[in-house]
């Protein structure tokens, strides 16, 4: 039932909503005093930040999946790249929207700065 009910976390419009309806459904979680749920209410109270973004920027996961696949695929072909930049733009170049003026290839092309984790 439980499981169920998480379900309409996904309709929920703003990040207040969002919040009070996990806030009570964590609350509802105590009562089954299993650990796995304990855990999986921490897990989704540790993610609360990304959850509420989804009322802001309704993005539909599977959108996500697809960048994330093919972002996995350049990353396994750019094995033993030295150039960052190269790889950024060929990042930028595989999930860009479609160039479709002169505008929009000079916005692509405009560097922009990295931001590494060396």
């Amino acid at each position: 039932m439980l499981r169920e009910q998480l379900d309409r976390l996904w309709t929920y419009k703003t990040r207040p909503g969002v919040l009070n309806f996990l806030n009570g459904w964590i609350n509802a979680l105590r009562w089954q005093r299993l650990p796995e749920m304990d855990r999986l209410g921490e897990f989704l109270f540790r993610h609360i930040e990304g959850i509420a973004a989804y009322c802001d920027h309704l993005v539909r996961f599977g959108v996500v999946e697809s960048i994330n696949t093919t972002i996995k695929a350049v990353l396994r072909r750019a094995r033993g790249m030295r150039d960052e930049q190269m790889l950024l733009l060929k990042l930028k170049w595989t999930t860009a929207h479609p160039i479709r003026s002169a505008r929009d290839l000079a916005a692509f092309l405009t560097a922009q700065p990295l931001h590494s984790n060396r």
